[in-house]
């Protein structure tokens, strides 16, 4: 700790007339209550006793007793005027960030704040308002990418790109990639005819077929571009999928049942 030298104040000179304007300058600033109370404590550490502080301060000697005593006990703080609610002395602290949180609540994803019981609703009937305003709120660190991915039923790795995606290309990106998958799953009925035959014939020859084997055996037969995934989703749609196994037994009864009537 550096020693601060011990000031003979009756062998310094000064000037009552700038005594008076500084006095005045530093009360339009400070204001008057913490320039007594800087006055007092400053007479203190000069060696003044108490009752003289009050006597030059024109103030009552209990005063002068808790400025002093106030200042030793909380620095700083104790000079200024506690009616304030800041200190313009200390630096302000920072008040701790507060954690929102998410949470389920029927078929709604609530979004706590944290603040009071602000919360922000999001229902799940509308997927991609709910991706886009928590997507949103990870990209700018209001949200962990684990409670976000949980919330919008997706992986840790997807939410992330679909983050990043936002980030960089926008909302459109997620609306233009949500209607072309739409788009894809449009087929219109002469394809869809062509599925179905497709379908057919590889169950009556071989008693088994694919998405991936009928989208590629309609690229090879009729040029028709279908992938394999759209195959699949029509093949349930059509409910084609529950005959897999009863559509060639039902062909071999319909040929034995021809057969006989043939014989007679």
């Amino acid at each position: 700790m550096t020693n601060i030298p011990l000031i003979d104040c009756q062998k310094v000179s000064s000037s009552p007339r700038l005594s008076e304007n500084r006095i005045s300058q530093a009360q339009k600033t400070l204001g008057s209550n913490v320039v007594q109370r800087i006055l007092c404590f400053a007479l203190y550490l000069q060696g003044v006793n108490r009752k003289a502080i009050a006597q030059l301060l024109s103030i009552p000697l209990e005063t002068a007793k808790s400025i002093i005593k106030a200042v030793n006990r909380d620095g700083l703080e104790a000079l200024e005027d506690r009616r304030r609610r800041f200190s313009t002395f200390l630096p302000r602290v920072q008040p701790e960030p507060v954690s929102i949180t998410l949470r389920d609540e029927e078929d709604h994803v609530v979004v706590d704040l944290g603040v009071g019981d602000r919360s922000l609703k999001l229902s799940r009937r509308d997927p991609l308002q709910l991706k886009i305003v928590l997507l949103s709120m990870l990209n700018n660190g209001l949200l962990l990418k684990r409670d976000v991915a949980e919330a919008i039923k997706l992986t840790a790795s997807h939410t992330a790109t679909l983050a990043r995606r936002l980030n960089e290309e926008g909302a459109r990106s997620l609306v233009d990639r949500r209607q072309g998958q739409k788009q894809e799953y449009r087929v219109p009925a002469p394809v869809k005819a062509e599925l179905v035959q497709q379908f057919a014939v590889d169950i009556i020859t071989s008693g088994q077929t694919s998405g991936s084997k009928i989208s590629t055996e309609l690229k090879e037969r009729c040029n028709i571009s279908l992938p394999a995934r759209t195959v699949r989703h029509h093949l349930a749609q059509m409910g084609l999928r529950e005959i897999k196994q009863s559509l060639p037994q039902l062909l071999a009864g319909v040929k034995k049942t021809s057969g006989n009537y043939s014989s007679t």
